[in-house]
């Protein structure tokens, strides 16, 4: 990933709840994710809501997830996590 990225690291506010990973962003080139909990995360990168099953992408505990560069969705990315602070990383260029 290129190294002009912001992060956009956090934690699951409301487990059970999808929550929004990434705004909406036309100009979005890669992102990435790295499960740091010991959960399952989820995410869904069509602009839908995130669940835990189909339509959405697993990312396992420590996985990480890159997008291909320069074919990231330019859609709102949302994430779900079945608890309360579950922890990741998170990069947007």
């Amino acid at each position: 990933m290129a190294a002009d990225f912001t992060d956009r690291s956090g934690t699951i506010t409301n487990g059970g709840q999808d929550q929004q990973l990434l705004a909406v962003n036309d100009d979005r080139r890669a992102w990435s994710i790295q499960n740091l909990s010991t959960s399952d995360l989820w995410f869904n990168d069509t602009g839908g809501s995130a669940t835990a099953g189909a339509g959405s992408n697993r990312v396992p505990p420590g996985a990480l997830y890159e997008s291909v560069e320069n074919f990231a969705t330019s859609k709102a990315v949302r994430i779900f996590g079945a608890v309360t602070g579950q922890a990741f990383s998170c990069k947007e260029c």
